[in-house]
């Protein structure tokens, strides 16, 4: 387990529970200095050698069964690289939830319908695809799943093995974390349209250098689509202050006035089957049902 200079006493725990169960197999490092999420879990992959790469997010609650699952069937299917299952949504803020049946066998072209949390990969496919980019700080999952996309195909285990708890100051809904998202998400689409392994470097290097704006500015297509399905999302699910600040980084006046306008509506005594809509909306349409599925990578 690697601790990234958490100030909560993680770390004092974590050395207690290492003494509580001797086990041998856990192990435990402590970053002198933060280096972010995306840094900490290369090095906790790299510091192993197992056949199987499981991924647990912050906060989330995986089912006793998940692992063994997930197991069983990269076992028995040599052509899957990647695996999910189905998860639940559980809204910290509003106690909403919200369950997720992905079919992922239906992604294709690196689209995935993981969430990231629940997801187990192939050690020997992670290190063909190369592993995470250091460069991301969000949106990893994406790029990395337009890698091993073309190594194999990725399957679900059809149940509820995972919880999900999205924090309110999360990327899901944080104003300014929303907008850096959707950036690397736009780069890593980017990313694999660029002829060559020299032009993929030379992003990357720019990204390194100025940051993701340097190669994905707020103001490109991409990223304008996934900011104004946020909103809508948002508006959906009880939170339309947090989409009316989102929606100030839409660059187009009339995309602006719409969602302000479906904000306003989401907070009036027309709002419960305002928000109903909304989410039908989001699952039914393709344009957006393929955002909302990969919202959070």
């Amino acid at each position: 387990m690697i601790d990234d200079t958490s100030t909560d006493g993680t770390a004092d725990r974590l050395v207690e529970l290492a003494a509580e169960w001797e086990d041998p197999r856990l192990r435990i490092v402590v970053h002198p200095q933060n280096k972010g999420f995306v840094r900490s879990v290369r090095d906790a992959i790299a510091s192993t050698d197992g056949e199987y790469i499981a991924i647990q997010g912050s906060g989330d609650v995986a089912h006793p069964e998940r692992i063994a699952q997930q197991v069983a069937l990269l076992d028995e299917r040599p052509d899957v690289v990647a695996v999910g299952c189905w998860y639940r949504n559980i809204d910290e803020v509003s106690g909403a939830i919200e369950q997720v049946r992905p079919n992922a066998a239906t992604a294709t072209g690196g689209v995935t319908t993981f969430s990231h949390g629940e997801m187990m990969m192939r050690r020997s496919a992670y290190d063909a695809a190369g592993g995470y980019r250091a460069e991301f700080t969000v949106g990893q999952l994406t790029d990395l799943g337009f890698r091993l996309h073309k190594l194999g195909s990725f399957a679900t285990v059809p149940q509820f093995l995972y919880d999900r708890h999205v924090q309110g100051d999360g990327v899901t809904y944080n104003a300014g974390k929303v907008v850096q998202q959707a950036q690397f998400l736009s780069l890593a689409r980017h990313l694999q349209k660029l002829p060559t392994e020299q032009s993929v470097d030379a992003a990357l290097a720019e990204v390194r250098e100025g940051g993701v704006s340097a190669v994905i500015p707020i103001q490109d297509a991409g990223v304008q689509m996934i900011l104004a399905e946020r909103c809508i999302r948002l508006c959906a699910y009880d939170r339309a202050s947090d989409a009316a600040k989102i929606a100030a980084h839409l660059t187009n006046p009339s995309q602006r006035r719409v969602v302000e306008v479906i904000a306003r509506a989401a907070r009036s005594p027309f709002a419960p089957p305002l928000r109903g809509a909304l989410r039908v909306a989001l699952k039914a349409t393709p344009t957006m049902r393929s955002l909302w599925m990969r919202r959070t990578r």
